[in-house]
């Protein structure tokens, strides 16, 4: 799995010269650092994430997008850590000059010492449209697990994700996904719902927050993640083209016989790619606002 992570790391750095021909480039990288507050006697920890985006789109109406996501968890007296990665490509095509549909593939990792780890790797096709009114996205695929491959198991994923401007200083973003597992009678659906929004302030202030729910609707399980955030664009007062961030964010755990909480502070420094970033990307309120296209990648990159 880990062989997997770099052939598609070098997959994204070997796209990277693309930029130079590209009419319009968006994006961001994050670093980050959080410390979390955990209840009812479970290990607190802290975490050390690393994010990035690039979208690329070119004057023959081709557009090409990399996402990678990168956390790890270090528990307080203890030797073990959990990670969480994904990455992601998308290639589009403008059918018009609001409507663009193409292919996405995502891979996402999950791996806790002791525990072992669990990979899955999901392709699929959206449709998207942009406007200086709104932004959409649906999407739908298929997802294989390693774990569960050759079980005969069936994983679909569907979704959309809708934004708003708020004047020319903000912006309002939701998400919504449901990934079905079927296996004969039997079947599994998670849900994971979003909302998020960010503004800029006069001086180089940035404001966002944003709430994030993702649900196992047989076992009546709910994890629910809510964030509140300042920045500061340090290119206001010195000659630094980048975002100094602070969240404050709880997540809360149901799992239905009982109920767990973090409480946790995230500091993150933000270089933006082309066009400067809006939320930092390793906020609640990026996650809710920009989905993955499965469930559980979704709700575990917005919890950490």
């Amino acid at each position: 799995m880990y062989d997997h992570i770099r052939v598609m790391a070098g997959v994204i750095v070997a796209c990277l010269p693309l930029s130079a021909t590209a009419q319009d480039m968006a994006g961001a990288v994050t670093l980050g650092l959080g410390s979390y507050d955990s209840s009812d006697g479970f290990a607190d920890f802290t975490t050390r994430s690393l994010d990035g985006r690039l979208d690329l789109s070119y004057g023959n109406g081709l557009s090409l997008g990399a996402t990678a996501a990168s956390t790890r968890a270090d528990y307080d007296g203890f030797d073990d850590h959990a990670s969480v990665n994904s990455l992601g490509l998308t290639a589009g095509y403008a059918l018009t000059p609001t409507w663009t549909a193409g292919l996405f593939y995502e891979y996402g990792e999950f791996s806790v010492d002791g525990f072992g780890a669990a990979s899955v790797d999901s392709v699929g096709l959206f449709a998207a449209y942009d406007s200086a009114l709104m932004g959409l996205e649906v999407f739908a695929g298929q997802t294989d697990g390693y774990d569960i491959a050759g079980a005969g198991v069936d994983w679909s994923d569907i979704g959309a994700s809708l934004s708003f401007p708020v004047g020319s200083s903000g912006q309002i973003g939701a998400h919504l996904v449901r990934s079905h597992l079927s296996l004969g009678p039997d079947e599994l659906d998670m849900v994971s719902a979003g909302l998020g929004g960010h503004y800029a302030f006069a001086n180089g202030l940035l404001g966002f927050a944003g709430v994030t729910q993702a649900s196992l609707e047989e076992f009546a399980g709910e994890l629910t993640t809510m964030g509140v955030g300042l920045g500061y664009d340090l290119s206001t007062t010195m000659n630094l083209a980048a975002v100094a961030s602070v969240e404050l964010a709880r997540t809360h755990v149901d799992f239905g016989t009982g109920t767990y909480d973090e409480d946790s502070i995230r500091i993150g420094l933000t270089l933006p790619l082309g066009r400067k970033a809006a939320a930092p990307l390793n906020s609640v309120a990026h996650s809710a606002a920009t989905t993955n296209r499965t469930a559980i990648t979704t709700a575990l990159i917005a919890a950490y």
